[in-house]
């Protein structure tokens, strides 16, 4: 199983880390030794004691040798580091340390999804937070809208394909993984969409372009004939003031745009890193190949961050005070890059947003298929457009429980409602929510928790967790009414619903909830419609033979053994003939 394969990557991973920690120790003595050598010899040539020149040589090349190998071995460490971050994560997936991930996704709950805060799709112990390993924010909202928004079927396979293409290469998902856990926070964030949109515009120039590129030519042509005395240095002197005065001009806005650029230089490294190992790798769906495309023309990101790579390397000349002011004063080296950053952008500036948003789709469908390698038995739905719509399954489990304690169930929904009986604690709740992320899972793209399950592009709407707001003056069942008015608003679209109801009307008394109830179960008995709905009331449950409805009646039951409760949590055709709310309450001693 995939939780045997990580742990022993873990545990090789961790090895690996702390051989590199003690490398890195033994090569920082090894540099010092040779730093002290190297400056000991050099006060002996200094002295006139020139034997000890190559004692000098050999020490400066073994310092810098040492210092290429500290670096070199600190990037590996650091890779290390992140993979043991990204497996760790992974493994709380298994033993439900998940829920203390600190992305709940709880930014993305709106009041008018309420299905997303009913179902656990966002917020604390949600959907979100047990699939999300996504880094980038475009990777993070792209899940994000996986989960929210209704797409049609042609789209769901195409990220089907993608999704089961990774699932089949775990080992490429842990590499990517481990590439953008490499990031920092402060980096990742600043690769966000709408920042790098900012970050490619153009820099304007107050001055031509040829006059940035021929001026320093100039002034090192008139500074070298003054030295040999073919002109005037006063010539050279004038030049050069001026262009020490358009150098301390280019000190202010353009050096601040540079510095914004050179921020993301880490995740300008990362993507290419990322691309190239997608580039090198088997993997095949429509989005991965045409990723691979884009990334392979001329003006595709490989050469593109290789450019920009380059720039940026010049970029760090400014941490060099003693290089960068002469380049500055002489060569004008900011302006000179920000030339070479305007030539860049518009090249390769709008595709490099382009593909860092697939990479970001990328992540999300990384997240996707998290399901298939956390959970023992998943599949790929089958999606069907009919005039009635399907949703039919088996053995489908919830999600975000334990696959261990997890029951699956059988079940069909070809009725236009289907009313869930059962005594308190049997599991009623539960299964609607198992529909309902299920559901969700399926029309984002990803794989679900059940042996084999059919569906179509349902739009889910839900009336299960109603709370009271004071400030409003809303109570309880007035938000229920709110929110059922809401449902009943969006069936009239005529397109495939799946309505899930909690305890319909649990907040008044029970004359008027079973009327309301009939009520309601009327204006959902439309072909289009599929509703599940939770209820104590027994007298809904013949409203079959009464009004005509197309209504199926299943529920939950408990046995008893040895004075104690047991629930099977297995789906049941009827309805419920069993209670246990007095037993119950016994059994914590609020009666006799």
């Amino acid at each position: 199983m995939q939780k045997e394969k990580w742990e022993a990557q873990l545990h090789e991973a961790q090895t690996q880390r702390d051989q590199f920690h003690r490398k890195n120790s033994q090569i920082a003595v090894l540099r010092f030794a040779l730093f002290i050598l190297s400056a000991w010899s050099f006060f002996q040539l200094v002295d006139g004691q020139y034997g000890y020149g190559p004692i000098f040589a050999a020490g400066l090349a073994g310092f810098c040798l040492a210092l290429s190998a500290h670096q070199k071995n600190h990037r590996q460490l650091l890779e290390k580091e992140a993979r043991i971050r990204v497996l760790t994560r992974c493994l709380m997936r298994f033993n439900g340390q998940w829920q203390q991930e600190p992305d709940t996704g709880e930014e993305y709950l709106s009041p008018d999804q309420p299905a997303m805060a009913d179902l656990d799709v966002f917020g604390p112990r949600s959907l979100y937070q047990f699939c999300c390993m996504a880094i980038l924010p475009q990777g993070r909202q792209a899940l994000a809208a996986y989960f929210q928004d209704t797409v049609s079927a042609d789209q769901i396979r195409q990220r089907q394909k993608t999704v089961e293409a990774l699932i089949q290469a775990p080992d490429f998902m842990l590499e990517d993984w481990t590439c953008t856990h490499a990031l920092s926070p402060q980096t990742a964030a600043a690769l966000a969409y709408a920042k790098l949109v900012e970050l490619v515009q153009p820099v304007s120039l107050p001055i031509p372009a040829w006059f940035i590129r021929w001026m320093p030519a100039v002034t090192l042509t008139l500074l070298g004939l003054s030295l040999l005395r073919w002109i005037s240095p006063l010539c050279f002197i004038l030049i050069f003031f001026v262009q020490s005065a358009l150098a301390l001009f280019s000190l202010g806005y353009v050096h601040q745009r540079l510095q914004a650029v050179a921020k993301v230089r880490q995740g300008l490294q990362n993507s290419l890193t990322r691309c190239q190992k997608l580039d090198a790798s088997p993997l095949s769906s429509p989005l991965i190949d045409s990723l691979k495309v884009q990334l392979r023309q001329p003006n595709g990101l490989l050469k593109g961050v290789k450019q920009l790579d380059h720039l940026l390397s010049r970029l760090s000349l400014q941490a060099n005070p003693f290089l960068y002011l002469p380049a500055q004063l002489f060569l004008l080296w900011d302006l000179q890059c920000v030339q070479t950053w305007n030539h860049w952008q518009a090249q390769a500036g709008q595709t490099w947003i382009v593909i860092m948003n697939q990479l970001g789709e990328l992540e999300a469908l990384e997240a996707l298929a998290m399901m298939a390698l956390t959970h023992p038995e998943t599949c790929l739905p089958q999606f069907h457009e009919t005039p009635a719509p399907v949703l039919t399954f088996t053995h489908l489990t919830h999600p975000l429980l334990n696959p261990d304690q997890a029951v699956g169930n059988d079940f069909t929904l070809d009725h236009s409602l289907t009313l869930v009986t059962g005594s308190n604690m049997s599991g009623k709740t539960t299964f609607m929510r198992t529909v309902g992320l299920n559901q969700i899972l399926a029309a984002a793209g990803g794989p679900v928790c059940a042996q084999s399950m059919t569906t179509c592009g349902f739009t889910v709407l839900t009336s299960m967790r109603i709370r009271d707001d004071v400030n409003e003056g809303i109570s309880t069942f007035y938000g229920e009414l709110l929110r059922i008015r809401k449902i009943m608003d969006a069936i009239r679209q005529e397109t495939p619903m799946l309505v899930l109801i909690d305890e319909i009307f649990k907040g008044t008394n029970s004359l008027d909830r079973i009327d309301g109830s009939a009520q309601v179960l009327k204006h959902l008995n439309h072909p289009w419609v599929r509703a599940m709905i939770t209820t104590h009331d027994f007298e809904l449950c013949e409203l079959k033979e009464q009004a005509g409805l197309s209504l199926v009646n299943v529920h939950f039951e408990e046995h008893y053994q040895d004075q104690k409760i047991f629930f099977d949590y297995k789906l049941k055709p009827g309805r419920c003939t069993q209670r246990n709310a007095k037993y119950l309450m016994k059994m914590i001693g609020l009666t006799d």
